[in-house]
C-alpha cells in the first residue's frame, strides 16, 4: 500500500507526539509518591522534621517482621540498607539522656544499652512498656523511637500512610488530625522522660553505677 506524502507526515506527528506523551507520563510522579510529599511537607509546616534516614541497625528485626524482604531465589543478594522516615520534635527545655526503643506487640520496648547512673535508669524507664498510642494509621507502621538532649525522634514507614494504588490525593483534613496527634504525643513522651529527671535531682552521687 503506497502511502502519500501526507499520510506519513501525519504518522511521523503521531509517533513523535506518543514518545513525548510516553516520557511524559513515565516521569511524573506517581500518586502514593505525592501522597507521601505533602505529608511530609504538612508534618513540617507543624513544627515535626521528616527525612529519609538508612536503617538503623538497632531497627533491623523491627523492620524485616513488619516489612519481609520478598523472597526470590532468582534475585541477587540485595546488600544496600532500606531506608526508613524518621520524624522529629524538638523541645529546647528538654535535656533527655539517650535511648531507644523498638515497637513491639503495640508498646516501647527499651533496648539494653550501658546507663551509666540510676538516675538515667529511673528516666528512660519511664516510657518502657507503654502503649504506642498514636493513630492506627502511624502506630502500624511504627519501628522505633529516640531520645537524645532536646528532641525525639519516631521511626517508621511513612510510605504507608494512606497507601493505595489509586489516584487519590491526601485526605488533608486526616492527615491534619494524625500528625497533630503524632507531635502531641512524641511531647507527651519527651516530657515524661524529663521529668524524670526532676524527680530524682536529690540522687546521692555515691550511687552512681560506673
Amino acid at each position: 500500500m503506497d502511502l502519500s506524502s501526507s499520510s506519513i507526515a501525519i504518522l511521523v506527528v503521531l509517533g513523535v507526539a506518543g514518545f513525548f506523551v510516553g516520557n511524559f507520563m513515565a516521569a511524573r510522579p506517581k500518586a502514593q509518591e505525592s501522597r507521601v510529599a505533602d505529608f511530609r511537607l504538612m508534618a513540617r509546616k507543624m513544627g515535626i522534621y521528616p527525612k529519609l534516614i538508612a536503617r538503623p541497625e538497632w531497627l533491623s528485626d523491627t523492620l524485616k517482621a513488619l516489612r519481609p524482604p520478598k523472597a526470590d531465589p532468582y534475585a541477587r543478594t540485595d546488600t544496600s540498607v532500606p531506608m526508613i522516615a524518621q520524624y522529629t520534635v524538638m523541645m529546647d527545655e528538654l535535656k533527655l539522656p539517650l535511648a531507644h526503643y523498638r515497637a513491639i506487640d503495640g508498646r516501647w520496648q527499651l533496648l539494653d544499652q550501658q546507663i551509666h547512673t540510676p538516675k538515667m535508669q529511673r528516666q528512660v524507664s519511664k516510657i518502657d512498656g507503654t502503649v504506642i498510642d498514636l493513630p492506627a494509621s502511624i502506630a502500624s507502621y511504627a519501628l522505633g523511637l529516640s531520645i537524645k538532649a532536646n528532641h525525639i525522634s519516631l521511626y517508621w514507614l511513612d510510605d504507608s500512610y494512606q497507601h493505595s494504588y489509586k489516584a487519590y490525593k491526601l485526605d488533608n483534613q486526616q492527615a491534619e488530625a494524625d500528625l497533630s496527634h503524632l507531635k502531641q504525643q512524641l511531647m507527651a513522651w519527651a516530657r515524661s522522660v524529663n521529668d524524670g529527671m526532676s524527680a530524682s535531682s536529690d540522687e546521692p552521687e555515691d550511687r552512681k553505677l560506673w
